[in-house]
């Protein structure tokens, strides 16, 4: 199954998918197969073909988790946040299950999505909590706590990571900085040179957050 996911992550799209719907024809019963091809066909919007897998499977092994959590992934990649936090909240409120985490990441960017904040940020800290080694978690947690002008916990969230030099963290973290009033212009500076459209989409954003043109000016220079 690794094997397919990386020939699919590697560009090689149809013969994955060929070979994913060849399994699950060799063994009908396993319900993996199928949240595999699944993963697929959302990962190249072919939306229609997940839905109708993913109904078929659930009718099939009702409540099986990652068929449960490729449900939530294609309603979140739809638009529907209503429906995806109503499939990621069953995983994500589980007792136990190797989805967990990542269900509750999903979570928080569904109620992020769907404009509930408070809500989001609550899944945001319990995925990170789950998994503090993960960057993606404390860096959504961050952000939103950024938007409520919580700027230093934001920032002590991502001291963590500042050595991977991503630079959504290195961006976020300058913007958390600078809103305690210091100086952030290195890590925008250095969060520009990473990555200048994402600095620009970042950039956007948050130009209501205090002391953001100011320290842009200064990065910039």
């Amino acid at each position: 199954m690794a094997s397919l996911i990386d020939q699919f992550n590697k560009g090689d799209h149809d013969a994955a998918i060929q070979a994913a719907v060849k399994q699950i024809d060799e063994k009908p019963t396993d319900p993996k197969r199928y949240a595999v091809l699944a993963t697929m066909l959302i990962g190249i919007h072919a939306f229609d073909e997940a839905s109708q897998l993913i109904v078929k499977a659930l009718g099939l092994f009702p409540g099986d988790a990652e068929l449960t959590y490729d449900a939530g992934l294609l309603a979140f990649s739809q638009g529907n946040t209503t429906l995806a936090t109503k499939y990621f909240q069953q995983l994500a409120t589980a007792k136990k299950g190797s989805l967990k985490q990542d269900a509750q990441y999903m979570l928080a960017l569904s109620y992020q999505q769907g404009g509930q904040v408070q809500k989001a940020l609550a899944f945001a800290l319990t995925a990170h909590e789950a998994a503090p080694e993960k960057v993606d978690a404390a860096l959504l947690a961050a952000e939103l706590l950024l938007g409520l002008g919580a700027f230093k916990n934001a920032a002590d969230l991502l001291k963590p990571f500042l050595q991977i030099n991503n630079a959504q963290v290195l961006f976020t973290y300058g913007m958390a900085l600078a809103g305690q009033g210091q100086d952030g212009s290195g890590y925008l500076a250095a969060a520009k040179r990473l990555d200048p459209h994402g600095y620009a989409q970042q950039a956007g954003k948050v130009r209501d957050i205090a002391g953001f043109l100011k320290v842009q000016g200064e990065g910039d220079e």
